[in-house]
């Protein structure tokens, strides 16, 4: 590879190389091969400018050698086409205009403007009246009046518009992308028995990566060996590390702030679950909104109030060029490009603030809810319940009781399994597998063969009913647990209870005033749906003033809730992080998963809250609250500015050219707009 050096520091050197050179291959590909040379710590590639820049840990005598015997060649097979700059696209356009010779510019104009006026023709053949016909139309009458000079100007215009659009969709998707997005460029690999930096497209499958502190995981695996405190904010929104030992599990894009670990590869780039964030949001740029679309029909929808102003102003003044004023100022450029721009800010914004929204229909769904129906259990009340108490029956100790409820609960992601599981560890209750397949028996419990004993853990209702256990010698649990408010799980073998675990499940401290604060924003009923007990239930509906509850309820009894209020006319939320609240979440208008949910919890709702907290729901309301009063603002703007231009181009107070430009400005005016915060400081604190 030709190179010269333009700067050197120690262990840093600047390199410019020929653009045209290296213009067939993608910055990452260059960086990628470069960065596999011997000594190479990291590279850095601009194509525009041919700089290269390189850090390295080897003499820099050997490190030139290296590159100046490289050959780009062997980076072909990683290539990708440079994407097209939107800048320089557009310089090259004006170079382009200024360069056509004087004499024979009119060709120019006419030839610019025919695809315009073929579009224009072709939605006309649909028997489509849209902005499309109103722009060949301008065109067409300043053509046809050989004002050539007005056509060149409205053709230059129309591009910059669409220029301006396409800039701003891409800074927009652009800022939201960035907000999540992961770089890795090399990683430290144990290969041939010994540390190796590698780029991170060698990394494999099966590779043991080293990562230390200070550092971002850069693949997702399970810890071999070492430990350390990682902080998984960037997943979870949670601020606190937490500790990975050997066997668990780290995600790609967390970081890791103390301790050192070995990590066995399973997934990297693509296969990673942070990836699959960033594509997600990447799709959903595509998930038009409802009240998108209702933007872009009535942007259309007054194309033909246009014609009928041109046409009354023909006929009242007999000049055509009153008339092309009347053309060339519309309300379609600013009402079509704003509203997709308000959900894309809406979306990076919200995304700071822990609330992933999934799409712009997602944010407007939000705006309109006036109906929403909670999950109890890790939704109002904490993520952590914990076990108060344990009563062991027919010949079991507590010890024996625990043990068995840990080993079976310790396949499940819910609260509840949780607390069990937790309380085992603190207690120094070893619980190994030993029992066969277990079988989640969805809202009811567990069941499974344990020690070749049909084993059952779960509800009363389960237990008791479903099972048929005698649950008479609980009665005194049964009544502390009612006292108190608490919740219970019995555990039953072989058709016999052998125990139960008082759980307390405390109600989240935010939650009331996060209620209070919704009902502020409009929300006019708050309901909660709960698989656990009614006094459970009636307790923490008291405390937070809950319009309605009910309990003891199976998934489709709770989807079934949900259909009802819709069929009331109300517009419905639903808040979970459970497999059993999937059905509700998913027939809602707006499903909303909290942090640390069921996978599939996760996959149907529409919004997911990346913090603990139920505060972040107040910011996700008042978010998708904003965006709309902004479109409304938007759209209300569009209309009142171009309408003064309409009418100071047809009085003749304005030019003809004169009106495009400040239409032009106008709409680039409401774009911007669209694209500031929507919440003031005091409002995301």
């Amino acid at each position: 590879m030709n190179f010269f050096v333009v700067h050197r520091l120690p262990k840093r050197v600047r390199l410019r190389v020929n653009k045209r050179e290296i213009a067939p291959y993608s910055p990452d590909s260059l960086s990628h091969g470069i960065a596999s040379l011997k000594g190479v710590s990291s590279v850095s590639v601009n194509h525009r400018t041919g700089s290269v820049l390189i850090v390295h840990n080897t003499l820099e005598s050997e490190l030139l050698q290296a590159v100046a015997s490289f050959k780009l060649e062997e980076v072909r097979e990683r290539s990708e086409p440079l994407p097209k700059s939107i800048g320089w696209a557009y310089i090259g356009y004006q170079l382009y205009r200024f360069l056509q010779p004087a004499k024979v510019k009119w060709i120019f104009t006419i030839a610019g403007a025919l695809p315009l006026i073929f579009k224009g023709l072709s939605s006309l053949l649909r028997f489509k009246l849209d902005i499309s016909v109103l722009d060949a139309a301008a065109l067409l009458a300043a053509l046809l009046q050989k004002d050539f000079k007005a056509a060149s100007t409205l053709k230059m215009l129309l591009t910059t518009g669409e220029y301006l659009e396409k800039w701003a969709r891409q800074r927009s998707k652009e800022s939201l992308i960035q907000a999540v997005s992961l770089n890795i460029g090399e990683v430290w690999v144990k290969r041939c028995g010994s540390l190796q930096l590698i780029p991170y497209a060698d990394v494999e499958k099966g590779d043991i990566a080293a990562v230390y502190a200070g550092s971002l995981i850069p693949i997702d695996g399970k810890v071999v060996s070492g430990d350390a405190m990682v902080n998984e904010s960037s997943l979870t929104g949670e601020m606190l590390a937490v500790v990975k030992s050997s066997g668990d599990t780290v995600h790609a894009g967390t970081a890791l702030e103390e301790g050192e670990i070995s990590v066995e590869v399973m997934g990297k780039g693509v296969e990673t679950r942070f990836q699959k964030i960033i594509e997600l949001i990447q799709e959903s740029e595509s998930s038009k909104a409802e009240v998108e679309t209702k933007a872009n029909a009535f942007a259309d929808r007054v194309v033909p109030f246009n014609f009928l102003i041109a046409l009354l102003t023909f006929l009242i003044t007999r000049s055509p060029v009153k008339t092309s004023a009347a053309l060339s100022v519309d309300y379609s450029c600013a009402v079509k490009l704003s509203t997709p721009l308000v959900f894309l800010s809406a979306m990076r914004e919200a995304l700071g603030n822990g609330v992933f929204f999934k799409g712009g229909q997602a944010v407007e769904a939000l705006s309109c809810v006036d109906a929403i129906v909670f999950d109890k259990t890790g939704t109002l009340t904490k993520a952590a319940p914990k076990v108060e108490k344990i009563a062991a029956y027919n010949g079991f100790t507590e010890r024996e009781v625990l043990k068995i409820a840990a080993c079976l609960e310790e396949h499940f992601p819910h609260p509840v399994a949780k607390a069990v599981v937790r309380c085992a560890l603190e207690q120094g209750v070893q619980h190994k597998e030993e029992h066969s397949e277990v079988k989640y028996i969805l809202a009811h419990g567990i069941a499974t063969a344990y020690d070749a004993k049909h084993t059952v853990i779960g509800s009363k209702h389960f237990v008791g009913e479903d099972e048929a256990v005698d649950l008479s010698i609980a009665f005194q649990a049964e009544q502390e647990a009612e006292t108190s408010g608490h919740s219970i799980l019995y555990l039953a073998q072989t058709n016999t209870l052998i125990g139960v675990l008082i759980i307390s499940d405390p109600i989240r401290e935010e939650a009331a005033e996060t209620i209070a604060m919704l009902r502020s924003l409009g929300i006019k009923r708050f309901y909660m749906l709960t698989g656990d007990n009614a006094r459970s239930a009636r307790r923490v509906s008291e405390k937070l003033g809950i319009d309605s509850y009910k309990a003891e309820m199976l998934p489709n009894e709770k989807a079934d809730f949900v259909k009802g209020l819709k069929a009331k006319g109300y517009n419905v939320a639903v808040v979970g992080d459970g497999m059993n609240d999937s059905p509700a979440l998913s027939f809602a208008h707006v499903g909303v998963a909290m942090k640390g949910c069921s996978d599939i919890a996760e996959q149907v709702s529409d919004i997911t809250l990346k913090s603990d907290s139920l505060y972040t729901l107040v910011i996700a309301r008042l978010t998708a609250q904003k965006a709309m009063e902004r479109i409304k603002k938007n759209n209300i703007s569009a209309v009142g500015i171009n309408s003064v231009l309409m009418f100071m181009g047809i009085t003749g107070i304005l030019s003809n050219q004169s009106s495009v430009w400040l239409h032009n400005l106008t709409t680039l005016f409401i774009s911007l707009n669209s694209m500031r915060d929507l919440l003031a400081k005091s409002e995301e604190s």
